[in-house]
């Protein structure tokens, strides 16, 4: 007597992207890596890490940026592990939706990070390298799943 239910296949054969997926697992390994270190920075100065206010722009209070990078891990998790199981189904549509913004977010923070090494050094929000970098780590968590969802089976 089979255990499957009426309707579903008996074998599972939902696609694993592996590729999409271990790109993901390592964008966000960054991203934790970041996170980790801006918190030791924050903890006390240690020679082996830039200043904490090289890795904080300022732009949200401290607390609310640990909130929001808790939350960005593990909606980022969430996402990697659903593409790299193969829950996850490609919809074109959310494909182009993220291919865009992905690549604005991108030229945004890579504009960012060139304008502030050179024209507009001399502001903080601008010149703020570790910063702009880890948003180009976001950025390709929007590009990726983007390719993926537009890409064909």
């Amino acid at each position: 007597m089979s255990t499957t239910p009426v309707g579903f296949p008996a074998t599972d054969s939902r696609p694993v992207h592996p590729l999409h997926a271990a790109v993901l697992w390592g964008l966000l390994g960054l991203f934790c890596l970041r996170v980790a270190a801006q918190l030791a920075a924050a903890a006390g100065p240690l020679s082996f890490l830039p200043p904490f206010e090289a890795w904080h722009s300022g732009l949200l209070p401290y607390p609310a940026l640990v909130a929001a990078q808790i939350a960005i891990v593990a909606l980022y998790a969430w996402m990697a592990r659903g593409i790299g199981s193969g829950r996850t189904r490609p919809r074109p549509g959310l494909g182009r939706l993220l291919l865009v913004l992905g690549g604005v977010y991108f030229a945004f923070m890579a504009a960012r990070l060139l304008l502030g090494a050179t024209a507009l050094s001399g502001s903080s929000w601008w010149h703020a390298p570790i910063p702009s970098v880890f948003h180009l780590v976001l950025a390709g968590f929007l590009l990726v799943p983007g390719h993926f969802h537009a890409s064909k089976p």
